[in-house]
This record gives C-alpha cells, sequence and structure tokens, in this order.
C-alpha cells in the first residue's frame, strides 16, 4: 500500500528537538531495563519524527512520535494542522505496521487549545464537545457523545484532502469502515505530551539523565556534555544514510560512547564548519595550471596533469565525509595557507620564478597547514589524517579559487 512519504529531512530546531527527544527516549529504556537481554533502538526520520523500538525477549515495543517545537504559538487544538497532521500519519503507520506493540507521541512545549465553532465544522455537520477535544483524548473520555462523532470525521475528511492528488488513496476505505471500538483502540495509543520541554530545556534534563544512567561512572563526571554532543552527532551523522536500518543508534552504541568518552578517545567536532560556509565565492576563477603558469611560465605542464588527477582523486576523498567535518577541515587547511600565503606574497616581486621557487612554495604550505592541523587535533577530530589528503586538499583549495599565488587581497573574493 502506498502512503504519503512523510520525512522531510533536517528542519533546523525542529530537528534538533527531534534529536534530543530520540536519545531520551532510548537513555529512558535503558535505565528501565536491568537485563543485557533487552536490546533498544531509536531513529528520527523514521515512520515519525523520532522512533524507538525494545526487544525483551519476545515482547517487542515501538513508539512513533511526532514532535513539534514552537515558540510563536500558545496553543495547539484538535483542529492544528500541525495535530491533524501528525494524527494522519499515525493512522498510517498503524494500518501499514499493524503491530500490536506501536503506540505514537504528540509531543510539544505549548498548551492544549480549545477548538472553535468554524463554517468547516459545520459543513461537516458536527458538534464540538464543551471541553478542548484532545483535554477529553487525553482523559480517555469517550463517553462525550460529541467526542468520537467529531473526531472521526474531522480525520477522515483530513485523509480524504490530504490524498485526494496522490497515486492511490492509502488506508482510506479501513479507515472509513472502523468501529468506534477500533477508533477507541487506536486512540488510546496515543500518549498526548503538551506542555513539555523545549529544545534548551531538554537538553538541562539529558545531562542529568546522563548522570542517572547505571553505567555513569567517576571517569564521566563532568564530561556529561560530551557525551550528549557525541550522541547528538551520532544521530546526525547517520541522518543521510539510505537505508532507514542504518539510521538506527543502539543501546551497544551508547554504551561505546560513554566508554569512549571516559577513556579520553572522544573528541569533538571542530565548530569552524560554519566559518567555511560563510566563506565569499571567490571572484578569481583560475584553476590550478592558470595559478602556477600565471607566475611561473617554465612550469612542468605534465607536473601539472599530475596535479589534475590528484584533484580529482581528492575530491571523491573529501565527498566521503561529513559534511560538517569536511568543511572544518578544509576551513582549517585554509587559514593556515592564507597565513603563509601572505608571508610569501612579502617576497614575491611580480616577476616570473622558476618551477623550483613554485615546489617550495607549495612544500611551505603543506607544513604549515599540517602543524596548524597537527595542533587543532589535540582538541578536535577531522576526517583525514594522512598526509596525501593534506597535500592533495592544498592543490585542490587553489582550483577551487580560494588560494592563489598572485592578487591576495583576492582570494576570498
Amino acid at each position: 500500500m502506498s502512503t504519503i512519504k512523510r520525512e522531510v529531512g533536517e528542519q533546523g530546531k525542529g530537528f534538533r528537538l527531534q534529536r534530543l527527544r530520540a536519545i531520551k527516549l532510548l537513555l529512558d529504556k535503558m535505565k528501565q531495563s536491568n537485563s543485557n537481554n533487552v536490546a533498544v533502538y531509536a531513529g528520527t526520520e523514521y515512520i515519525d519524527d523520532v522512533y524507538i523500538k525494545s526487544i525483551d525477549k519476545q515482547q517487542v515495543q515501538e513508539i512513533a512520535e511526532g514532535d513539534k517545537d514552537y515558540h510563536s504559538k500558545k496553543s495547539f487544538s484538535f483542529m492544528s494542522e500541525e495535530v491533524k497532521n501528525s494524527l494522519i500519519s499515525f493512522l498510517d503507520c498503524w494500518f501499514r505496521h499493524k503491530s500490536d506493540g506501536l503506540y505514537f507521541c504528540f509531543y510539544t512545549n505549548i498548551k492544549v487549545g480549545k477548538e472553535r465553532n468554524s463554517e468547516y465544522l459545520k459543513s461537516l455537520g458536527v458538534t464540538l464537545p464543551k471541553s478542548p477535544i484532545i483535554e477529553l483524548l487525553m482523559n480517555k473520555k469517550y463517553d462525550e457523545p460529541n467526542l468520537l462523532p467529531t473526531v472521526k470525521k474531522v480525520l477522515i475528511d483530513e485523509y480524504k484532502k490530504q490524498y485526494e492528488d496522490k497515486e492511490s488513496d492509502g488506508f482510506l476505505s479501513s479507515i472509513e469502515k472502523m468501529s468506534d471500538e477500533l477508533w477507541k483502540e487506536f486512540l488510546n495509543r496515543i500518549d498526548w505530551k503538551f506542555e513539555q520541554e523545549d529544545d534548551k530545556q531538554l537538553e538541562e534534563l539529558l545531562l542529568k539523565e546522563i548522570r542517572d544512567q547505571p553505567f555513569y561512572n567517576i571517569d564521566l563526571q563532568g564530561k556529561e556534555s560530551f557525551i550528549l554532543a557525541r550522541l547528538l552527532d551520532e544521530f546526525e551523522k547517520r541522518q543521510n544514510i539510505k537505508d532507514h536500518l542504518g539510521r538506527l543508534v543502539s543501546d551497544a552504541h551508547v554504551r561505546a560512547i560513554f566508554l569512549e568518552v571516559a577513556t579520553y578517545q572522544y573528541k569533538q567536532s571542530d565548530p569552524v564548519f560554519e566559518l567555511w560556509e560563510k566563506l565569499d565565492p571567490p571572484s578569481d576563477k583560475r584553476n590550478l595550471a592558470e595559478k602556477i603558469i600565471s607566475v611561473s611560465n617554465t612550469y612542468n605542464k605534465r607536473k601539472l596533469g599530475t596535479y589534475a588527477r590528484k584533484i580529482g582523486a581528492v575530491k571523491l576523498e573529501l565527498a566521503q565525509a561529513d559534511d560538517k567535518d569536511r568543511a572544518a577541515y578544509q576551513y582549517r587547511i585554509f587559514e593556515a595557507c592564507e597565513e603563509k600565503l601572505f608571508e610569501i606574497l612579502d617576497s614575491y616581486d611580480g616577476e616570473d620564478v622558476s618551477p623550483d621557487v613554485i615546489d617550495k612554495w607549495l612544500d611551505e604550505l603543506f607544513e604549515r597547514a599540517k602543524i596548524h592541523l597537527a595542533d587543532k587535533s589535540k582538541d578536535y577530530t577531522y576526517p583525514f589524517k594522512n598526509v596525501d589528503t593534506l597535500r592533495n586538499t592544498i592543490l585542490e583549495l587553489f582550483d577551487s579559487c580560494f588560494l592563489s599565488f598572485d592578487d591576495m587581497g583576492d582570494m576570498n573574493g
């Protein structure tokens, strides 16, 4: 059965909340379990915003959670688009997976709101309950005569709208045939969490949760923020894996991260990736060969061809790294080379130089960048350690127009 694809990728602040919630649910499940026979998995943008699965012997429980972090709104009512979208997603998930152990959660930092008797609701022929619908659903007040009729008509109408331009109508026919008892079974699977922590509050709570884990020890004291950063990084790096199962982080991963931080093996990612992304596009459009020839007209053409192949190879290497790690790596090399090139410019009179001088300059750039990266590696981690990738990345920075041996004032646009 074809249903609407609801995995929409990164959404900035909202996506950070998803990762934090996934970590929270993962740590909660691990803390609740006193047995090594329990396996726990968590992921983001799989089935819904957050997915958690625990396997305890023959018992399997799954939770699909929709997370809504809002400061621009004061409340959500049952008629809010965010609520209806989540409920339609939950319905699809319920029918698609047909698992007795599957439950849902709607998580938000704002309050429950009251529905208004709009023209739309009048057109559906429903009468609103006196109390907010979500409050009634929270308290399982199915004896309220207007609750189920309103819920059913609104959700069926919303389901039709969401599928009207799709190739399939999803599970519409099955939903239209649902009995009141089946509707209650579905609604009973939803945990409504309103007025919960936003991303900043949740981050503070998680630092305490990390300390409360049974395998937390004295070697981890003061390193809680490192553990959280490493867990967030693990979810982020897995986000672009095409296979959904590959996105899942397990309890085994969490224990390994705790051990990694406890034994001083953890180094955080270098935050300067943001500076790389903010660099102005360079106006110098020459490639590496053109830049070398402009200052050394007799430079060996075959060597330039070798450089071109090395640049092609290193581009493939760089493309394999995580986007942020690659950007930080490139920025650190760039800043070291730029500093050295300014020194070279001071001694360059603008005349044509011999090929040996170009090779000497390239060696000096390499040495400066190697020392700079080695120093930064004391605190941060980088995706490449070998010297060939470093040397070829310098060539690529010339080729992509960020560096040059002349017109130094125009290197960065």
